[in-house]
């Protein structure tokens, strides 16, 4: 294993800030493996995706979706992307509310508690949080409309972010007095003291949505941008993946994608 890293030519990697957590651990096995530095951008996917559609240039880009590294697949900015983890969307609430599961609608819709969300357009949480709405309406009519005028965008509105850093934004949120429940990723849970003053609770049957989180890479990058994905694709990550809270994506081919796309770059 080489034993330095290169100080020059760095990936640059962007990647959704759910991902942060478990790139943590991942990023610096790559590092070592490669001998090559890895400069890493977290934040909400959709601010990356415009950050890049106005110029950035990394060589990866890890989104909590599919949609904002496929729109720069469509502007023939990225190679096709490909779904590299899962991850569930869930709740998270003040525990001595004691909320179970089958009564998460009737708590998220009372007027007296406070309802966060992250910021839809912005980050691909708060476009999960809309879909959860919707499939509310679903079944109660009208209510979906009445959850997405009360909830609270406090998450993912820009880069800067009041939330300490190593601290579950939801569970801070609630711990803070701003939120008593908060739909985000299961990821975000990983963690929380089982006896403390936050619980995660699973959306009820018919409300569950999980993101499909999304890898590609830049077209005209170099080598070390393929080795890049092709380890966030691997055995190796995904374990990692794993313990952070993520699940594996429904296929299997994603490390075949991402070695053709190597082997076409090393003949570029």
């Amino acid at each position: 294993m080489p034993s330095e890293i290169a100080a020059t030519h760095p990936v640059r990697l962007y990647a959704a800030g759910s991902l942060r957590r478990a790139f943590g651990e991942i990023l610096p096995l790559f590092e070592q493996a490669h001998a090559i530095r890895v400069e890493a951008l977290f934040g909400p996917a959709g601010l990356l995706r415009q950050r890049i559609e106005a110029g950035a240039a990394p060589d990866v880009f890890a989104s909590a979706n599919l949609d904002h590294p496929r729109r720069l697949f469509e502007a023939g900015l990225f190679d096709e992307p490909i779904c590299f983890a899962r991850n569930p969307f869930c709740a998270v609430i003040r525990r001595t509310l004691g909320i179970p599961s089958a009564g998460l609608i009737d708590a998220m819709l009372d007027p007296a508690l406070m309802l966060a969300t992250s910021t839809p357009g912005a980050d691909p949480s708060g476009d999960y949080a809309e879909m959860v709405f919707a499939r509310i309406d679903r079944l109660r009519p009208g209510a979906g409309a009445v959850l997405a005028a009360k909830a609270r965008r406090l998450l993912g509105g820009g880069f800067a972010s009041d939330v300490p850093a190593g601290r579950a934004p939801a569970a801070w949120l609630i711990e803070t007095g701003q939120a008593d429940i908060v739909l985000g990723y299961l990821s975000g849970t990983v963690g929380l003291d089982p006896s403390g003053p936050c619980a995660a609770v699973d959306l009820p049957q018919g409300c569950a949505v999980t993101a499909s989180y999304g890898l590609a890479v830049a077209r005209g990058t170099g080598q070390r941008g393929y080795d890049l994905a092709a380890f966030l694709t691997g055995g190796e990550a995904g374990a990692l993946l794993h313990r952070n809270g993520f699940i594996a994506p429904n296929h299997v081919s994603q490390s075949k994608t991402i070695h053709v796309g190597a082997k076409a770059a090393a003949r570029g």
